[in-house]
């Protein structure tokens, strides 16, 4: 009945983990590797150094961004954005929107089933972490909308 999302569950539950290689282009930039790569990109406000983190693995990237400190500013090309605003919500939404084309992530969530996602290891306060659990679950079953409707 329930799926808890995580990168060492079996599967689907660690390839719908952010940490799972799914290749997919955002806004220009080709071959993202990983979903945390780009969540944990915009804690760098350094252009060159947010493009590194950008195309790390998912590990790598977390790893870079933990020791990242920031509060509720977060950076995307040079551009802040608030954390708790519409306009990171939207890049949060355009981002899996365009991870939904890597066939690999889109097998994942149908191998899911209706199953209710959770993710028991995730952060509640957006104050607190680049992305809470119900907002990535929340990604995730708008995007399994698009499969079975």
């Amino acid at each position: 009945m329930f799926l808890n999302i995580y990168s060492k569950g079996k599967y689907p539950a660690d390839a719908l983990s952010n940490f799972a290689s799914h290749p997919f282009d955002f806004d220009g930039f080709e071959g993202i590797q990983s979903m945390e790569g780009l969540l944990q990109s915009p804690k760098f406000e350094d252009i060159q150094m947010q493009q590194e983190v950008l195309f790390k693995s998912g590990r790598e990237a977390n790893e870079c961004g933990r020791k990242q400190a920031w509060h509720d500013v977060l950076y995307w090309k040079g551009k802040p954005m608030k954390r708790c605003s519409k306009e990171y919500t939207q890049f949060i939404e355009r981002a899996y929107d365009s991870m939904f084309e890597n066939e690999g992530f889109r097998e994942a969530l149908k191998a899911s089933k209706r199953k209710i996602l959770v993710h028991t290891i995730g952060k509640t306060r957006r104050s607190k972490t680049v992305l809470t659990w119900w907002e990535f679950c929340g990604n995730l079953n708008g995007l399994r909308k698009k499969i079975y409707h």
